[in-house]
């Protein structure tokens, strides 16, 4: 037997839905309220999926509202649309994909003074070459108050590798001049 499936839909035109099925990891977690379900994508086709649940999520789950179900990196709208026979005892659902939306940007960076790779990764719509950079200037700013890099021993050497950085800029601007 092929590996596709395909159901004729009652239609005057006799419309075929082809349905492939997922090998490897089809994990794939669906929102549904505040709770996130862990589902199984069980076959893919061009208009949605067909998810394999726990016979506990099936009373959690209504027909015709709109979930969120996050799969392979990809955020997705969908709506379940019938639940079909269960195969092993699994009970699955197909459920239509009504919107994809776009990938979420994700901006990350080190925290200074930190061992390791630690990466705080945060998601948003904010540039994070700005952000990172204005943590790192509050920071520095921090540190060279008068009480608080006294207290650290940092204002001496802030102040010292300021007045380096100016003499080095007035002579590139200097030979410019020049």
């Amino acid at each position: 037997m092929s590996e596709h499936k395909y159901k004729v839909v009652p239609s005057t035109a006799q419309e075929k839905v082809y349905r492939c099925k997922v090998v490897g990891d089809a994990a794939a977690t669906l929102h549904v309220g505040a709770r996130k379900l862990n589902v199984q994508v069980r076959e893919t086709c061009g208009g949605g999926f067909t998810l394999g649940l726990d016979p506990k999520q099936v009373k959690k789950i209504r027909l015709g509202a709109r979930y969120e179900m996050h799969y392979d990196d990809r955020r997705l709208l969908v709506a379940p649309e019938v639940f079909t026979q269960a195969v092993q005892g699994e009970p699955r659902l197909r459920v239509l994909t009504v919107r994809e939306y776009e990938p979420k940007k994700r901006w990350a960076f080190r925290l200074p003074f930190s061992k390791g790779q630690r990466i705080v990764k945060h998601e948003g719509t904010i540039g994070s070459t700005a952000a990172y950079g204005g943590f790192v200037l509050v920071l520095f700013c921090v540190m060279a108050l008068p009480g608080v890099g006294d207290k650290l021993g940092t204002a001496p050497r802030i102040e010292a590798a300021l007045n380096i950085m100016a003499r080095n800029f007035g002579d590139v601007f200097e030979s410019f001049r020049g």
